[in-house]
């Protein structure tokens, strides 16, 4: 097996190439063309072929490219990769703004069948066995919160994450997180009806720090998402409410949040397994996702 890497742009390949080596993936590949030494970094760290462009990684012929570049650049690699007919998945965040998620639906188009999109939570085994309980039971109500260190994304290495005009800020690339755990759960999409945004005093953020959002979910299933960019660490719930009970699922253990299991589903997209997410279902998410984020800045 041989797994392309088209950017190592912030800390999920690290992950999708230290999980890979764990399956058993012989031959990495890397090529990025912003941060060369970030790229240095990961082909040490990984032992991956360094290439100078993507035409001559795509020439290679990997069985899959893991796409993570930054957000710019996402619409043509994902082109690129799918005109050579090559699996692709790629990592969130797919798009920083409606723009983006226009590209980058012009880029799949018809070749969706060879495509995935995800939060890594979408595969969580806590999430999954929500999905599972939930199954003929009827929400009535259902809460979301995410909780992640944004430190990180306020340094000058890794600003961009932090800018909704480049990586989206925190109400995008955190509560992408949120809205795919809540379509995993309930299987059903959601419309975000208004929220607000707030910073930290004396925060570095030039995003927000905090996101309380309110949503109506197909069936009119009141949701509430708490997005919080502040602390160390990550920490993730959904709580749903049906008439017999709540049904809870937490994540908090690296162990539990999906990198796995998500990178099983991609390698056997691979091998001629169908995307495990639609991409019309994805498409949704991502719209939400950037709905709900510009009804909290605005205030409305």
């Amino acid at each position: 097996m041989r797994i392309g890497f088209a950017g190592v742009a912030h800390s999920h390949p690290f992950s999708d190439a230290r999980n890979a080596r764990m399956l058993g993936v012989d031959e990495l590949a890397v090529w990025d063309p912003d941060d060369h030494s970030r790229r240095a970094d990961f082909a040490r760290e990984w032992q991956a072929t360094t290439y100078e462009s993507l035409a001559a990684l795509l020439d290679r012929k990997p069985d899959v490219v893991i796409v993570t570049p930054r957000p710019h650049r996402i619409a043509p690699v994902v082109a690129a990769v799918l005109d050579r007919g090559i699996a692709c998945f790629l990592n969130k965040v797919p798009a920083a703004d409606m723009a983006g998620l226009a590209a980058l639906d012009a880029a799949v188009g018809d070749r969706s069948a060879r495509f995935l999109t995800s939060s890594v939570l979408r595969f969580a085994p806590g999430i999954r066995t929500l999905a599972a309980e939930l199954a003929g039971e009827e929400p009535i109500a259902a809460h979301i919160s995410v909780r992640h260190g944004i430190d990180a994304f306020t340094t000058a290495a890794r600003r961009w994450q932090d800018d909704p005009a480049d990586g989206g800020g925190t109400a995008v690339s955190m509560g992408l997180h949120a809205w795919e755990m809540l379509d995993s759960a309930l299987g059903r999409e959601a419309t975000p009806l208004g929220g607000v945004a707030a910073r930290i005093p004396d925060s570095a953020t030039i995003s927000e720090n905090t996101v309380a959002l309110h949503a109506v979910a197909a069936g009119g299933v009141p949701v509430s998402v708490d997005i919080v960019g502040a602390g160390t660490g990550e920490w993730y719930e959904v709580v749903v409410h049906t008439e017999s009970g709540i049904r809870r699922a937490s994540l908090e253990h690296p162990d539990d949040l999906g990198y796995l299991d998500c990178l099983r589903a991609v390698l056997a997209m691979a091998e001629g397994a169908p995307p495990p997410v639609p991409w019309a279902r994805s498409r949704a998410v991502v719209r939400t996702t950037l709905r709900a984020a510009q009804l909290a800045r605005t205030g409305d």
